[in-house]
């Protein structure tokens, strides 16, 4: 699913975490619409849509793969294109079912070493109880364009999240899908320019 930062043995953030561990979630009813302020913090997450184009198993851990990620974006001396990213999803989904997957990348998580390899990124997933399933946005959306909220002016993001201010952590309290399996942020669903971004059956799911 995602990585979390958090390095746990199931992951997601930008290094796994147990949704039935999150302990610190928001609990209001996903209908609710908060306003989001120019100061609101998901402004500062950088989420794309990428393609998975390459899925290994992690040699080091079982729980681990290694996907290999399109953003359609130039490559930088830092960051490639496809680039590496890290999950925790293995014992959650065969690695058949995540290939040519459109999916939702936290594009500005600052690198990480998981057991030796290198992630660039998260990926975003629901869970709920034992279940996890990655975030789909439509398959009609461009790659590398920004997911965004609904009737939301979405200000810029940070280059590179701080791990130390725990940005996307305070931001993942409030993701959540809704009855109609959508991706929300504090009541407002995410999009792409094809549509809202989904999961495949999870309501009323944590997204981290």
């Amino acid at each position: 699913m995602l990585l979390s930062r958090a390095r746990h043995s199931f992951g997601t953030f930008s290094g796994p975490v147990a949704f039935k561990n999150r302990l610190f979630c928001r609990q209001y009813s996903v209908a609710e619409q908060t306003v989001i302020g120019d100061d609101d913090l998901f402004h500062r997450v950088d989420l794309r849509v990428g393609k998975i184009i390459k899925v290994d198993s992690h040699g080091e851990a079982d729980h681990l793969y290694i996907e290999q990620v399109d953003l359609n974006m130039e490559p930088t001396e830092t960051i490639p294109n496809p680039r590496t990213i890290v999950s925790g999803l293995a014992p959650y989904m065969p690695k058949e079912s995540l290939l040519n997957k459109y999916v939702v990348v936290v594009n500005n998580m600052k690198p990480s070493k998981f057991r030796g390899v290198l992630s660039q990124g998260m990926l975003l997933a629901a869970g709920k109880g034992d279940k996890v399933e990655l975030l789909h946005p439509p398959a009609a959306s461009q790659l590398g364009e920004r997911v965004y909220l609904s009737n939301v002016n979405m200000g810029a993001a940070d280059p590179v999240l701080k791990p130390k201010q725990r940005v996307f952590e305070q931001v993942a309290q409030d993701l959540k899908t809704n009855a109609s399996r959508t991706a929300t942020y504090k009541g407002h669903e995410l999009f792409t320019s094809a549509g809202p971004v989904t999961c495949e059956s999870i309501i009323d799911g944590q997204i981290s």
